[in-house]
């Protein structure tokens, strides 16, 4: 039986060999499909305070979303990375974003209150129907999700959904999952 390290490894290249390759059509497509369905579930929840990520070049991007929901009167936020804390921390774009300690743009606005946010949308590499999230592996957006216990949804691509997401005890779920083609509710 392999360590769920390799598990985890395992899935997370077989999900990048699938995934829509970064740029193309097919991609671009997906990503903007998967933006309208959030933007519309995450409008008609009531959520004032929505908690984006800004993509990496290869996750479902959320200008879109951001833009969508910003035009609704909606306020939206982006975590960034507090040196020697394990959970993110939330701040409003105000427009301007800088490299952040894991080479992910951070906003540069004020804090926003985890209590605040209404809805925090997760990025993934690999999501379940159980809501199992696998991401990086460096457990921000699990503690994140710990310390959060609001509604919380993994925005990802219809390949990335997959049967089983390995679990270990510091793990989190995500209460839904959007894709370009359905909404996943987790119970």
């Amino acid at each position: 039986m392999s360590s769920l390290n390799e598990q985890k490894q395992a899935l997370r290249a077989q999900v990048r060999a699938r995934a829509p390759k970064p740029g193309s059509p097919a991609f671009v497509a997906a990503s903007v499909g998967a933006q309208e369905r959030l933007a519309a579930a995450a409008l008609q929840s009531g959520a004032r305070v929505i908690a984006l990520y800004r993509a990496l070049p290869s996750e479902c991007g959320t200008a879109s979303v951001a833009a969508a929901l910003e035009a609704a009167g909606r306020e939206v936020c982006y975590p960034a990375v507090v040196p020697g804390a394990l959970a993110l921390q939330f701040r409003r774009s105000a427009g301007v974003f800088v490299a952040g300690a894991l080479g992910v743009e951070e906003p540069t606005g004020g804090p926003v209150s985890l209590a605040d946010i209404d809805l925090l949308v997760v990025p993934a590499i690999a999501v379940d129907a159980a809501g199992r999230r696998l991401g990086r592996g460096r457990g921000h957006y699990d503690a994140t999700l710990a310390a959060y216990g609001g509604p919380s949804v993994a925005l990802v691509f219809d390949s990335q959904l997959v049967p089983e997401v390995p679990v270990g005890e510091h793990d989190r779920r995500v209460g839904a999952v959007c894709t370009e083609a359905r909404w996943v509710s987790v119970s």
